[in-house]
């Protein structure tokens, strides 16, 4: 009988030194699993405030960031075709990185999200641009159709809408990067009227007033300054 009942003891000491060993390696592996979950999704839920369409009137220029990954640039040109580009996205510590499914473009693009301001920073082939986010539907081509009225209602000669400074400060890097020449003054120098073509061109100065280039209808016409090349495109 004294033994029976020492064997009924130690047996559920056992039992409930394993009861206790197993709940408390489920519960470990459970809080484990639950912190894994919330930093996937606080990182997906930092991801996805980018996610959205955003707009830029001054340079006729839109982007929409898909939720995964996806996305598409355009920008409406008035002497030249439309730019409507496929892109990929994707966070990278505090910024994003977009990639231009384009040719002519093949340096990632810093976007930098500041509330409802999207940024992109500027490059050896790409100038600075900045976008504010739409609330509601958003259409690409739609909104080129309104870019294009526009350019059109505003308009008084008979000749053909001038680009914009962007337009022509994108071909300026291009054509920079193409030769071989330094880009890095590129985005710091200002865009004004080109006097003696005022309804085509865009004259690129620095600080001083020193022209470095001309750029009419996407066609560059570098100064002397830039390498002493005086060739165009």
């Amino acid at each position: 009988m004294r033994f029976s009942k020492a064997f009924l003891v130690a047996t559920s000491i056992i039992a409930i030194g394993l009861c206790t060993s197993g709940c408390s390696s489920s519960s470990t592996s459970s809080n484990s699993s639950k912190s894994s979950s919330a930093q996937v999704s606080s990182v997906k839920k930092e991801e996805s405030h980018i996610v959205g369409s955003y707009r830029d009137d001054a340079d006729g220029a839109a982007i929409t960031l898909n939720s995964d990954g996806t996305g598409t640039y355009v920008m409406a040109n008035p002497t030249q075709a439309d730019i409507h580009d496929q892109l990929t996205w994707k966070k990278e510590k505090n910024n994003y990185i977009i990639n231009l499914n384009d040719s002519n473009y093949d340096t990632p693009i810093d976007a930098r999200l500041n509330e409802d301001n999207l940024s992109l920073v500027g490059n050896d082939e790409w100038p600075n641009q900045s976008f504010k986010r739409v609330h509601g539907d958003f259409d690409v081509d739609n909104f080129l159709k309104e870019q294009h009225a526009k350019n059109n209602s505003s308009t008084t000669k008979d000749t053909h809408s001038k680009e914009s400074s962007t337009h022509a400060r994108a071909a300026l890097k291009k054509w920079a990067s193409d030769h071989h020449k330094d880009t890095s003054k590129i985005d710091n120098l200002k865009a004004t009227t080109d006097l003696s073509e005022p309804d085509e061109g865009w004259a690129f100065v620095d600080d001083n007033g020193t022209e470095y280039a001309i750029v009419r209808n996407g066609k560059v016409y570098p100064r002397p300054v830039i390498d002493g090349d005086t060739s165009s495109n």
